[in-house]
């Protein structure tokens, strides 16, 4: 063994007079056990300092201590080493590197904690992120969190559970780690200005573009790319699963939204703070990349409160140079976004949509021209938008269009186009054929020119009204009050009609921001990022209120009593006994609490929240997502409070569009057994209270809103059954506990002014006001109704038809003669009765709120989806065969609700026949059961609520009426063609329902069309 070792070098050092030995004896000492023994101080320890970058990677490396850490933290940012940790060289890289491995998971619970602040008031905590705040210290942690994702699924595969629970919390395992650096981001990236920081840190030592350019790509992927969100998202779904014992809060650097609204932020403040024009292309360059994180709302409404109001020192050459770097289309959605933005928070609509202030509409004006003015291309957006766009009309009211109008007025040419392009479109029987009628009227806003006899041969009656409304307001202008054009109809002297001719002598100008930043909410502090922080952090500071304020209790007072034992005599000679026992009322039992049988008292809480009594207090319970008390209380008490609230008062319309949002996006956190139907009755409930403002609503978020397609569904069914219930069809179970007691009668007086419910008419087992809470799937069951509905009188035909002719039915001729005399007898006698005692019929008041705040706004917004181009993600979601089906399902229900004593029945008929005959509907329905099924009942819903208008059908719409009796017919084709209509699977059952419908849209039309044709044929005869 010696063999193998051989001497090298051998050196020799000489020892110093000061050094001491290496090896000392130390001499073993008796501790004394007395009181007045000083104990030994502890040798005082060695810090290591670091002198070069070299040195500090080698103390970083050797695991140090804490004052070490501290010394090498602040030698690294006091800027007396060779090397900047925060900017890209090789040394740096490899310093950073060590943080994030080995410092962060062993020192970041200390570090978070600790308060000492060191000479220059920094603290060690605030050293460390300095240290990562930069290009390089978030590639670092980007690099790490992907490995430990990648450690972890293959734990997961390979060795499912081998890590013990009891080694959670250690350093070694990847979740903990995944926690810490998820924590690390969410404090890192904290603070409008770290996305100024980060760029400036990064290249502050390097002026050279060849140097800067790869930086700015890597900037710009690791801020803007996404990069951050997903791996924080995906590392806090491996924490959560890892220590699902504990409740962990949400972190907001794993949510997009929050993340895109600090980085929009971010980018204004940078903005705001810096003008040179080489940072533009960055700034420029990272807003199209924070457009591009989905929330492009979230970005755009925060650069318009931020950069253009908030600020209002800046200069609005800002905003122009930075949107002169982006490319046209992201220039475009920028435009677009402050269309809408301004639309719903300054001109948002109101139940007179007609009513806009002017000095607003100024305001908006300017600041759609300081966006505007950044380059030409965004002038003829701004044109096209008013020209071409089909949702021109669908945005919130005129407001938004005078806005747009007085910006484009500025060029007399682009007016002179404008005019002339929509005076085309408005006359365009194509166009006043198949566009929406929103649509017209948006352009009739516009325009309000020319064209206004192919207006009257229309056979829509609003498109009729518009023309003649174009026409007389023309006139005005041009001719004398003596020659001016007056139709002499009611429909011209409405009050909308005014309002359209007074358009003419609307005149807006350019105006001030001052009045945008009185109404534009200010959001204090980065975002949730700063809020999440603190609130972690004075958490931990602040005691519990009951630790705080002690509840203090008066004291116990013993009972008085002349004896301990009382000896009681039974026998009442006298009953003096008996009747002071008769004065005394006994108390009640106590009701039984379920929580008091818990075994343990600890578990048992006094403390549960009580029901709201405002709709403020309701949206506060909603809001307050991890109160199952709270969350269950609301939902039980929304249908009731909603209703109560709905003509007390003005809470229910101030806070409409805040509790619709929130029913529609609330979630089932903790799995209540009925959720689902709680969360629909409340969304019926605030339907019914405030129809002309929760409808339009409803109909804007199930095309544009960011939901599931069982959210769009329940916004769906939420209308269906609210047009029913405002029509008299249902009355829900919570319309009788919705009125306020301070209103009833008590029960002595009740009983002898009120009737009992069995004994009033309409009461009965099968009435409306029996019926119970309505579930999820209600609306197919209400279809099933309407089917039997519509096809039981066909049925009844074809029966007596099927057993011969009439003729031969002796035995049914004679029941018929009698019961057609004793009819005939009846009805005298009734009809005196009816006249003196029954009131007058009742006017349809529901009808034309249910066109215009139901059923327009679903029909329209569809047939937008279907012209926009940009709206492919939306078409794939709205032509999923359940939403779709149950889409057509809903405009039925509402038209039948609607009723047939309707002015505009003519033009809901138009809008949703030529909808089931469009090209992308028809096509669903040739391989999708749900869809020809949905067809076909709005078919036979829609006749049936024109039963009596079968001339006009055949009149206005005639090849609407061919081609649905020849695609009926098809269907019916196909079905006998294919061998089913039986009843031996699931599947056939339904397509026996269709064959069924479609075999009575085929008689209703067949024999609407005969009628019609014999009519024709004794008018030409006479």
């Amino acid at each position: 063994m010696a063999a193998l070792l051989s001497p090298v070098s051998t050196s020799y050092n000489k020892a110093a007079a000061h050094d001491e030995p290496l090896l000392q004896e130390v001499r073993k000492t008796t501790t004394s056990l007395s009181p007045t023994t000083a104990p030994t101080s502890t040798p005082k320890r060695l810090h290591f300092a670091a002198e070069s970058a070299d040195e500090a990677l080698d103390i970083l490396r050797n695991e140090p201590d804490y004052d070490s850490l501290v010394s090498v933290l602040q030698y690294l940012l006091s800027g007396k080493s060779e090397v900047d940790v925060r900017q890209p060289t090789p040394l740096s890289a490899q310093l950073v590197q060590v943080l994030v491995t080995a410092i962060v998971p062993n020192y970041w619970p200390l570090l978070r904690d600790e308060g000492v602040k060191d000479q220059n008031g920094q603290s060690a905590f605030a050293s460390l992120l300095a240290c990562l705040r930069s290009v390089t210290g978030l590639s670092a942690l980007v690099a790490r969190l992907r490995a430990l994702l990648a450690e972890v699924k293959t734990k997961t595969t390979t060795a499912a559970g081998s890590v013990a629970t009891a080694t959670n919390d250690q350093p070694g395992n990847p979740a903990w780690q995944l926690r810490i650096l998820v924590d690390l981001l969410s404090e890192l990236l904290a603070g409008d200005e770290v996305v100024c920081q980060v760029w400036t840190v990064s290249t502050a030592a390097s002026d050279d573009d060849a140097k800067q350019r790869p930086l700015a790509q890597e900037y710009l992927s690791i801020i803007g790319g996404g990069r951050i969100v997903s791996l924080a998202a995906e590392s806090e779904m491996v924490v959560r699963s890892e220590f699902s014992a504990e409740k962990l809060p949400a972190t907001w650097v794993a949510n997009g939204r929050e993340y895109g609204l600090w980085l929009a932020k971010g980018i204004m403040w940078w903005a705001a703070k810096d003008a040179d024009p080489e940072h533009k292309k960055v700034q420029g360059s990272l807003l199209a990349k924070a457009l591009r994180l989905g929330y492009p709302d979230t970005v755009v409404s925060s650069l318009v409160s931020d950069l253009i109001l908030i600020n209002a020192g800046l200069d609005n050459s800002t905003l122009s140079h930075i949107l002169q770097h982006l490319p046209a289309h992201e220039q475009k959605k920028i435009l677009f976004g402050v269309l809408k933005y301004a639309a719903e928070t300054y001109l948002s609509p109101s139940p007179d949509s007609t009513v806009v202030d002017t000095a607003t509409v100024a305001a908006v004006a300017s600041l759609i021209k300081n966006v505007a003015d950044s380059s030409t291309t965004l002038r003829e957006q701004l044109i096209s938008w008013l020209l071409t766009n089909a949702a021109v009309g669908l945005i919130n009211g005129i407001g938004i269009r005078r806005a747009v109008v007085v910006v484009v007025a500025e060029t007399p040419k682009s007016l002179t186009e404008i005019l002339q392009k929509s005076i085309a479109e408005f006359g365009d029987q194509l166009f006043i054929k198949h566009a929406p009628i929103i649509q017209q009227e948006g352009t009739s806003d516009t325009s309000l020119r020319w064209t206004v006899s192919n207006r009257l041969g229309a056979s829509h009656n609003r498109a009729k009204f518009l023309g003649m409304v174009v026409g007389e307001a023309l006139s005005g202008l041009i001719d004398d009050n003596n020659k001016k054009l007056d139709f002499h109809m009611d429909e011209t002297k409405s009050d909308e009609a005014i309002w359209y001719k007074g358009l003419v002598q609307v005149s807006d100008t350019m105006g001030s921001l001052e009045s945008l930043r009185k109404q534009t909410p200010e959001t204090k502090g980065t975002s949730a990022a700063t809020k999440t922080t603190k609130a972690a952090k004075t958490d931990k500071l602040k005691p519990s209120k009951a630790a705080a304020k002690p509840v203090r209790r008066p004291p116990v007072q013993p009972r008085q009593s002349g004896f301990v034992i009382e000896e009681v005599n039974p026998d009442n000679d006298d009953g003096v006994t008996g009747a002071v026992e008769d004065d005394i009322v006994a108390y009640g039992k106590p009701d039984s609490d379920a929580e008091d049988s818990d075994d343990d008292p600890t578990m048992i809480r006094r403390d549960k929240p009580k029901a709201p009594v405002y709709i403020r207090d309701l949206i506060s319970y909603f809001r307050d997502i991890e109160n199952y008390d709270k969350q269950k209380l609301a939902l039980a008490t929304a249908p009731v409070l909603i209703r109560r609230k709905a003509t007390f008062g003005t809470e229910v319309q101030q806070h409409a569009q805040d509790l619709a949002s929130i029913l529609v996006g609330l979630q089932d956190a903790f799995e209540m057994a009925d959720f689902d139907q709680l969360r629909l009755q409340g969304m019926v409930a605030l339907v019914v209270a405030q129809p002309q403002l929760v409808g339009p609503w409803y109909a804007h978020t199930f095309f544009d809103g960011d939901y599931s397609l069982a959210q769009r569904a329940s916004v769906l069914t939420a209308m269906g059954l609210g047009a029913r219930e405002l029509a008299g069809f249902d009355i829900s179970e919570y319309a009788s506990a919705a009125a306020f007691p301070s209103k009833q009668l008590p029960n002595r007086m009740e009983r002898l002014y009120v009737a009992p419910e069995a004994s009033q008419p309409g009461f009965g087992p099968g009435s409306a006001s029996s019926l119970k809470a309505l579930g999820p799937g209600v609306l197919d069951s209400i279809t099933d109704s309407l089917t039997a509905t519509f096809l039981r009188p066909i049925a009844a035909q074809a029966a007596d038809e099927a057993t011969g002719p009439d003729a031969l039915k002796l035995t049914s001729f004679k029941s018929r003669l009698s019961k057609s005399a004793g009819d005939k007898k009846a009805v005298n006698t009734a009809k005196g009765k009816r006249t003196a005692a029954q009131p007058a019929a009742a006017v349809n008041t529901s009808g034309p709120l249910l066109s215009s705040a139901f059923f327009f706004p679903l029909a329209a917004r569809f047939q937008l989806a279907l012209q926009t181009s940009s709206s492919a993600r939306m078409r794939r979601v709205l032509f999923d065969p359940s939403l779709l089906s149950l889409y057509l399902k809903t405009l039925a229900v509402i038209l039948h609700a609607a009723g047939p004593g309707l002015l505009a029945l003519p033009d809901m008929t138009a809008e949703l026949w030529r909808l089931l005959l469009s090209s992308s509907v028809q096509a669903h329905c040739a391989g999708d059961v749900l869809v020809t099924h949905a067809v076909l009942f709005a078919l036979m819903a829609l006749l049936d609520v024109n039963e009596h208008r079968v001339r006009e059908l055949c009149r206005d719409l005639p090849r609407e009426v061919v081609q649905t009796r020849d695609w009926a017919l098809q269907v019916l084709d196909d079905i006998r063609s294919s061998g089913s209509g039986g009843t031996d699977s699931s599947g056939s059952s339904q397509e026996s329902e269709i064959q069924m419908l479609a075999a009575g849209a085929y008689i209703k039309l067949t024999e609407g069309m005969e009628s019609y044709k014999n009519l024709l044929l004794g008018e030409m005869i006479g």
